[in-house]
Order: structure tokens, then C-alpha cells, then sequence
């Protein structure tokens, strides 16, 4: 039967499906280490959001916020080594940089803050989670390492000799 595409035919005309190659075991762990890196680095940054006040809520108060924020990146550092594989060994480099940095920024913020007005404060908070920016590219390069490391999938030949 024809149809349109999506009704009773796959795109591209093929019949039957697709499967996906099995996972690289080794880039899958790396992939749920670095999935716990960055709900660490998130909650750490909630703290640290949660000190912008807005119109129907004052704001947590600054320090607790910090604290929020530091505790937030050394559990998020700790999870480094999970994902440390040889091919992301930049993109590591990169996130500790940037996870030292934005750890520098937030230690300073009650200095750096003090006496200015809620605008500017909050710009200061916002120049805290600027520094985390490199870490988008760690996240894409184990993206693309998980895409790279899927092992070839076996022919048919292969399969029936395995059988035999």
C-alpha cells in the first residue's frame, strides 16, 4: 500500500525497522556520570538564582546562596572523574577552569556586591554562571563521543556464523 509519508510506510520507503547500535558501555557510564555532574552543577546554580529577588519574593539571602552555589560545584566536580575518558580530556581541562573560576566569582560576590543597587547585583550573580559556559562544549563532545563510539552493527554473515 502507498500512502503519504508516516501512513503505512517509513520514511524514505523502507519497510521494517531500524535499530539502533548497541551502546559503548564505557561512553554510557561516562554519560551518567557527567547526567550527575550537571544536576549537582544545577542545583548549586538554583541556590545561587535564588538571590535575585523578583516582584513576589524578596530573594534568599546572598551567603546562603554562595553556600548553595560552592556546595553545588564540589559535588559536581567530584563527579570529573567519572567522565574522565582520553578523548574528552580537554573538554575536562575546560570544565575545571571554568568550574574555578565561577567558584572565585561567587566567593568575591559579597564584596563585589556590596552597596549596589538590585540591577547590578544581579548582573554580578549573573556573571557567576557566565563562567560555567565552557561546559556546554564538554556536553556536546561526550554527545558526539556517544554517537562516535557505538559499535559497528554486525551483518548477517557475521550473525550466522556466530549461531554455527
Amino acid at each position: 500500500m502507498t500512502g503519504p509519508r508516516g501512513v503505512g510506510r517509513p520514511a524514505g520507503g523502507r519497510r521494517g525497522l531500524r535499530l539502533r547500535r548497541a551502546a559503548d558501555p564505557e561512553a554510557e557510564a561516562a554519560w551518567e556520570s557527567f547526567c550527575a555532574f550537571a544536576r549537582a552543577l544545577d542545583e548549586g546554580s538554583r541556590a545561587l538564582l535564588a538571590t535575585v529577588p523578583s516582584a513576589r519574593r524578596p530573594g534568599a539571602p546572598l551567603e546562603a546562596g554562595i553556600a548553595g552555589f560552592l556546595a553545588g560545584t564540589e559535588a559536581a566536580r567530584a563527579e570529573l572523574p567519572g567522565w574522565a575518558l582520553p578523548e574528552l580530556a580537554g573538554a575536562q581541562a575546560a570544565t575545571s577552569a571554568a568550574l574555578d573560576a565561577a567558584q572565585h566569582r561567587a566567593r568575591d560576590l559579597t564584596v563585589a556586591t556590596a552597596g549596589l543597587d538590585f540591577e547590578h547585583r544581579n548582573e554580578a550573580v549573573g556573571e557567576v554562571l557566565d563562567e560555567l559556559a565552557p561546559i556546554q562544549d564538554a556536553e556536546a563532545a561526550l554527545r558526539r563521543l556517544r554517537r562516535r563510539r557505538r559499535p559497528p552493527r554486525r551483518g548477517r554473515d557475521q550473525q550466522e556464523q556466530d549461531h554455527a
